[in-house]
């Protein structure tokens, strides 16, 4: 209830981000994962937008950190990740193969 706006404004965001080479199935997900913690007027969807613009202006300067600088920070991102790992219902088949499919599939 509540979410048609959310997604209306997601559909409108993903236009505009097609022209910019986004994939139109990551901004859904990302929408998703809002309106389930409770962003259902599309409010959400404009600041994100609005920041990501803004990060247009940065992307030089945070480009100039060396890949082997961002290596640690990445490996706690991932060892917190890997916590969701204990909730998913792996004694259920069609759970094991999708999270493990998902898994060895990241980058």
């Amino acid at each position: 209830p509540g979410s048609r706006w959310a997604f209306a404004s997601d559909a409108l965001a993903t236009i505009f981000g097609s022209l910019f080479g986004l994939s139109p199935v990551t901004s859904y997900i990302e929408s998703g994962a809002g309106v389930e913690v409770g962003a259902k007027t599309g409010l959400t969807a404009i600041f994100v937008g609005f920041f990501f613009l803004l990060s247009l202006f940065f992307a030089p300067i945070i480009a100039s950190i060396p890949p082997w600088a961002t290596g640690g920070s990445l490996i706690i991102v991932g060892a917190l990740m890997c916590r969701s790992l204990g909730k998913i219902k792996w004694h259920i088949p069609s759970h094991a193969i999708s999270a493990f499919l998902t898994v060895i599939m990241m980058p």
